[in-house]
């Protein structure tokens, strides 16, 4: 019964909450470009803003209905929840607590945030270009609209972070309630990031292609491009110095933030995210490289400084991503622990790796398939010179800067194997990998044997193809390769590994009373040896993650003494 009370509460909220946002950006409309402040970059849409003329009265009418029934509603409504946290209220510490109040205020931070900070790099966009006097010919943003953004989204979004701010120093919260809000700390500096990163390239370019001075457009794009990095880039460490401060602190919320997975996850995600697009960048210069060795020329607009310029504006700043959040998650105060420094360099490395044989088995999957076109006469290689030899400086690059990254990281992988094989043999992370790898590999090789059997199929019995039947198998049969090897190699990993964890000592028969021997049921050995055991259980705070703790745990064990779990035992037990 609550829970659809909140539901009904929490979406009229949003929705009057809405419409109050509305209504407020249509009078603050008005009211700016009358008063002269600001003007809209094609006229004010027909009526005399300045002299209150018709379409300004039009707006007012609107933008005061939209408030004088929004502002009330939503009133009553956001009443009715906060007397829910009032303390003479018996459910208080549910409401407080409640998933459905953690999610509404998770979106409206979310999309207010969003709002302002568009807002903001418009409006600044705007008051550049005026200062240096760019044309605005080719202005695609209104500094009126993003003004009344800037002030109706700042307002809603320093609201209801103090709300939400409120709630969390009140006391402890479990569950959704907890990692809701963690998940829009983490996820807004992750997207900030990106964003930031990602208009590192296009600003670079324009600032080295073409003079602003000389190109309207360009000035115009480099100033809305150079504040979007400006201001994402602010938003992104603004967040994480919060979430950083948050878990360097010594009291409950502090200990559950440095042990949350949404924490772990936010770093093992930037690292991964990062750590593609450093590749991408460092293919796309050796790119460059090659294709003059090829004899490629560049393009007509294109110049071989542009052409490595460019993609290190890519792989330069993703690679300092990179790097330093994995610096930072090491260094983290969380990683103090052993066990969770162990899971973190799963984490880290099979995350990588998988983002490397990605690249690199597509790119050997394409290189085998040219090698096959050039062997058996196909048209990809025997017609113009210059696509085999594109074809060929796209993807060798990519081959090599994929393998050469798989071989890196998994030979942290191996290291942790050959020191601990019976370790990583239960290592929930590794095994998720390596069914991954064949996942994929299977799904790859399936879509590519298909194609392989359709042309197959359709020449024995006479069926009109079009094409040369060479190029069109050529790529399927570059992926059937790559997939078998991929196959056949994870294959065997998982294989060693369930071997590992056969020939491992069969359980006890029963639970032996406290400190007494009992009989050791493993293949192969003594059937006199006995062994004692104990029984524990394994505890930690609320996100702890116990199962790369048990793991760790196993790691240290001398010889002779491990683990095991619940489900090992007979029934009896």
């Amino acid at each position: 019964m609550q829970t659809i009370r909140r539901i009904y509460l929490y979406v009229m909220s949003g929705v009057t909450l809405g419409v109050i946002g509305v209504g407020l950006s249509m009078l603050l409309d008005v009211i700016l470009t009358s008063s002269g402040a600001l003007q809209h970059p094609n006229g004010n849409f027909g009526g005399d803003y300045g002299n209150f003329g018709g379409s300004s009265r039009q707006m007012v009418s609107q933008a005061i209905a939209l408030l004088g029934v929004g502002v009330p509603v939503w009133a009553v409504h956001w009443w009715f929840v906060q007397r829910g946290l009032a303390s003479v209220r018996p459910g208080h510490e549910a409401e407080r607590g409640s998933p459905i109040r953690a999610l509404y205020l998770s979106i409206v931070l979310v999309v207010s945030l969003a709002a302002w900070v568009n807002g903001a790099i418009g409006l600044a966009q705007g008051l550049l270009a005026d200062l240096t006097k760019v044309s605005q010919t080719f202005f695609i943003v209104d500094p009126v609209n993003s003004a009344t953004a800037l002030a109706v989204g700042l307002l809603i979004w320093v609201f209801h972070g103090l709300i939400r701010r409120q709630d969390l120093a009140s006391g402890p919260v479990h569950g959704a309630a907890a990692w809701l809000p963690r998940l829009y700390v983490y996820g807004v500096a992750l997207g900030a990031l990106v964003i930031a990163a990602g208009a590192v390239e296009p600003l670079v370019v324009g600032l080295v292609s073409t003079p602003p001075s000389r190109d309207e457009f360009t000035g115009v794009s480099l100033i809305g491009t150079g504040l979007t990095c400006v201001a994402w880039a602010l938003i992104w460490l603004g967040h994480w110095r919060y979430a950083t401060l948050r878990a360097m602190a010594d009291d409950p919320r502090g200990i559950d933030e440095r042990e949350s997975r949404t924490r772990l996850g936010a770093f093992i995600a930037t690292i991964v995210i990062a750590s593609s697009y450093t590749l991408v960048g460092i293919v796309r210069t050796l790119e460059a490289v090659i294709r003059p060795l090829l004899g490629m020329e560049p393009g007509e607009n294109e110049s071989l400084a542009m052409l490595v310029v460019e993609p290190l504006a890519i792989a330069i700043p993703w690679a300092i991503v990179w790097f330093g959040h994995a610096r930072w998650l090491h260094r983290d105060p969380a990683t103090t622990d052993p066990l969770r420094r162990l899971h973190v360099s799963r984490l880290e490395s099979h995350g990588v790796a998988a983002v490397a044989l990605a690249f690199g088995a597509v790119a050997l999957g394409w290189l085998i398939g040219l090698a096959i076109d050039a062997a058996f006469g196909g048209l990809r290689t025997s017609g113009s010179e210059a696509f085999p030899s594109a074809e060929f400086a796209t993807w060798l690059p990519m081959a090599v800067v994929g393998t050469a990254g798989w071989v890196w990281q998994w030979s942290n992988v191996l290291v942790r194997r050959r020191l601990n094989p019976d370790e990583e043999a239960n290592s929930t992370i590794r095994r998720t990998f390596l069914y991954l790898a064949l996942g994929v590999a299977v799904v790859a090789g399936l879509g590519s044997a298909t194609v392989i059997l359709y042309r197959l199929v359709g020449s024995l019995l006479g069926a009109s193809l079009s094409g040369n039947a060479v190029s069109e198998l050529s790529t399927p049969l570059g992926a059937v390769v790559v997939a078998v090897a991929v196959l056949v190699y994870h294959g065997l990993q998982l294989r060693r590994d369930q071997s590992l964890r056969s020939e491992a000592p069969a359980p006890l028969a029963g639970p032996a009373p406290v400190g007494a021997p009992s009989a050791a049921l493993v293949q192969g050995a003594d059937p006199s040896a006995t062994m004692t055991d104990r029984t524990l259980v394994l505890v930690g705070p609320v996100g702890a993650d116990l199962d790369a703790a048990l793991d760790a745990a196993r790691a240290v064990l001398p010889e002779g003494i491990r683990l095991e779990e619940p489900s090992v035992w007979s029934a009896d037990a």
